[in-house]
C-alpha cells in the first residue's frame, strides 16, 4: 500500500505542473526528506545494539551489524543486492529501494507529461513481463524491486484516472468493481492496493476539512513511526531485561496501547524538532 501511495503522491507533486522539475531540485527534497532521520536512527539503532550485544550476549531483532552493512546503510544501499537479509534498522531497506524508483520516476517524467496514462501502462506492462517472464533469472532483491516498482506506477496511474474521471462517485464504484475482482481466484495484491487508493480518492468528497487536517498531521509522522518503532524496541528489551520485567506483558492489550503512543509521541517530537526543522535547513542551503 505504501508503495501505491508512494507513486500517486509524486505524480500529483511532479506531473503537470508549470515549473519544470530540476535534477537538482528533485534530488535535494529527497536527501532533506529522507536522509537526516536515517542517519540519526542508524547511530542510535549501532548504540542501542552495542549495548544490547554487551549487556545479553547477542544483537536483538535483526543479527546482523557488522561494519561491511554499516557502511551499506550509511549510503542507503542496504537493500541493493548486496545482501537479502535485514541488519541495523531493518526496515530502511525500502526507503533504500525506493531511491532507485525514485531515479526512474524523474527519467520518465518527460514522457509521463507528453503521454501520460499511454507511457504509465507500457512502463508498467515491462515491469509486469519481467516480473512474471520464466526467462530472466532475477534475484530476489531484483523481483522485490520490480514488484514494487510496478506498484508505485501503479499509484500513477490511479492518479491520471482520477484527472480524467472527475466524478467522484463513478470512482468509488470503480474501485469496488477492482476490489471484488482482486479476491475472486487468488487474491491479486496488484489489483487491490491500487483499488484501495482509489477508493480513498474517491471517498474524500465525504471527508470534512477539519479531518483532513487530521490526516496531514498523522502522514507527516509517518516516516518516523517507520524508522524509529525498531530503535524503542531495541531499548524496550535492554530496558525490561536489565529490570528483569517478564517478556509477557508484550502480550498485553494495555502495553500494546502504551507501547503505539509512546512511538506516535516520539514520532510527533522527532518531526516537529528534528526533522522539519533540519529539512529546510538542508533545502535552503543546497537549493
Amino acid at each position: 500500500m505504501f508503495w501505491t501511495i508512494s507513486g500517486f503522491v509524486f505524480a500529483f507533486v511532479y506531473l503537470n505542473k508549470q515549473e519544470k522539475v530540476t535534477s537538482k531540485k528533485f534530488f535535494v527534497n529527497r536527501f532533506a526528506r529522507l536522509y537526516p532521520l536515517h542517519f540519526a536512527t542508524l547511530l542510535i539503532v549501532t548504540l542501542f545494539q552495542t549495548i544490547n550485544y554487551t549487556s545479553l550476549g547477542s544483537f536483538q531483532i535483526f543479527q546482523i551489524n557488522d561494519l561491511f552493512h554499516f557502511f551499506l546503510n550509511l549510503f542507503f544501499i542496504s537493500a541493493w543486492g548486496f545482501e537479502s537479509d535485514y541488519s541495523f534498522n531493518g526496515p530502511i531497506w525500502s526507503v533504500s529501494m525506493e531511491l532507485v524508483i525514485y531515479v526512474l520516476f524523474f527519467i520518465s517524467i518527460i514522457n509521463l507529461n507528453k503521454h501520460k496514462i499511454k507511457f504509465v501502462l507500457l512502463v508498467y506492462f515491462l515491469l509486469l513481463i519481467i516480473d512474471m517472464s520464466g526467462f530472466f533469472d532475477l534475484k530476489y532483491t531484483t523481483t522485490l524491486f520490480i514488484e514494487c516498482a510496478r506498484l508505485f506506477y501503479s499509484g500513477v496511474l490511479i492518479f491520471y484516472i482520477c484527472e480524467v474521471v472527475k466524478n467522484k462517485l463513478y470512482l468509488i464504484f470503480l474501485s469496488f468493481l477492482l476490489i471484488f475482482l482482486s479476491f475472486v481466484g487468488n487474491f491479486e495484491i496488484f489489483l487491490f492496493f491500487p483499488s484501495m487508493l482509489l477508493l480513498f480518492v474517491g471517498l474524500e468528497i465525504f471527508i470534512h476539512e477539519k479531518f483532513k487536517k487530521t490526516f496531514v498531521f498523522f502522514g507527516n509522522l509517518t516516516y518516523a513511526m517507520y524508522l524509529l518503532h525498531i530503535p524503542t524496541q531495541l531499548l524496550i528489551i535492554f530496558v525490561f531485561n536489565y529490570f528483569g520485567i517478564t517478556n509477557e506483558i508484550f502480550l498485553n492489550n494495555y502495553f500494546f496501547i502504551l507501547y503505539f503512543l509512546t512511538i506516535i509521541t516520539l514520532s510527533f517530537l522527532c518531526f516537529t524538532f528534528y526533522e522539519k526543522p533540519l529539512s529546510n535547513k538542508i533545502r535552503s542551503r543546497l537549493s
